[in-house]
């Protein structure tokens, strides 16, 4: 019987103003997930390992999307999932949702279902309400996709890729902190109401960024990677955020933002951003704060690969 392996890359939602709307793919880390057929299992649908933690397919985001796929289409083969983690869960880096994307999608090879992208991305955000609470597609689809992509709609789910601007890269900011159910506690934090001056003002920065970083064009990228509506409301949880921004942007970052729910601080960054002044900066700053950190230089990636190969290879 065949397997089949599913690579999915690292993502940061939001961009600032784009929350559930905008994320971009880079290679800063990855996912596989290998799945297969698996007549050993007797009745037991779907198992998982390969993780130190949570084999429970209903509570992990790549078994709950599998279940939910398997489902729709009235398979009843047992399936196991083996997921080798690349991306570190909790920080903001679309791990959960990586796991998704490649189970969904290495799942769909193995039975021949010839699911479109729009669909691949329909099941794994279902799988995201194990992690968050909610679906939400922005994580997904960048790891799907590839590249930058905007959310278009849900329901149904419509995704588009749109292109960076060649002189863009990324740099991530990863501080060692842990905050325990983040995404789900950042995702109550969002306002329910905003007055409408706050959500003009996103838009405006919407606009921005995307036209920015198509053109590569730095004032519009500087000027739209802001929000004063949900990264506003998530702030408090990271104390080093604004020093690490303001820092960033005199180093010469074209933009920077709360990489999805943080607290990693992703940066747009060209030839013309002082790298080391960063690195430097950074130590400065988090440091005082007795926070360990990593620093991840990234360029933008490709969506969810597949790789199949007969059993036991």
């Amino acid at each position: 019987m065949d397997q089949v392996t599913a690579i999915s890359y690292s993502s940061s939602a939001n961009m600032g103003p784009g929350y559930d709307l905008l994320a971009v793919a880079h290679d800063a880390f990855h996912d596989a997930v290998t799945a297969t057929i698996n007549p050993s299992q007797g009745n037991t649908l779907l198992t998982i390992g390969g993780m130190d933690e949570n084999h429970d397919p209903m509570t992990n985001t790549a078994g709950l999307s599998v279940l939910n796929l398997l489902r729709d289409h009235g398979i009843n083969e047992p399936v196991s999932l083996q997921i080798r983690k690349g991306i570190p869960p909790g920080l903001g880096l679309g791990s959960s949702g990586a796991s998704a994307a490649a189970a969904v999608s290495a799942v769909s090879e193995l039975f021949g279902l010839k699911l479109s992208m729009d669909e691949k991305v329909k099941y794994s955000m279902l799988g995201e309400a194990a992690s968050s609470g909610t679906p939400h597609a922005d994580n997904v689809a960048a790891s799907i996709h590839g590249g930058f992509v905007v959310v278009e709609s849900v329901s149904p789910v419509r995704v588009k890729r749109l292109t960076i601007h060649r002189s863009f890269s990324f740099l991530t900011i990863i501080p060692s902190i842990y905050i325990k159910d983040k995404t789900k506690l950042c995702r109550t934090l969002v306002p329910k109401d905003v007055p409408i001056s706050s959500y003009i003002q996103n838009a405006r920065f919407v606009t921005e960024l995307i036209a920015g970083l198509m053109r590569g064009d730095r004032e519009l990228v500087k000027n739209g990677m802001n929000d004063v509506i949900v990264e506003a409301a998530r702030k408090p949880l990271y104390p080093f955020y604004e020093k690490l921004k303001i820092m960033m942007l005199e180093a010469g970052a074209a933009g920077v933002c709360i990489s999805g729910a943080g607290p990693s601080v992703i940066a747009v960054v060209d030839s013309l951003t002082e790298i080391e002044k960063i690195r430097s900066g950074t130590e400065q700053i988090l440091s005082r704060m007795k926070i360990g950190y990593s620093i991840v230089e990234s360029k933008i990636a490709g969506g969810t690969r597949i790789e199949r190969n007969p059993a036991g290879s």
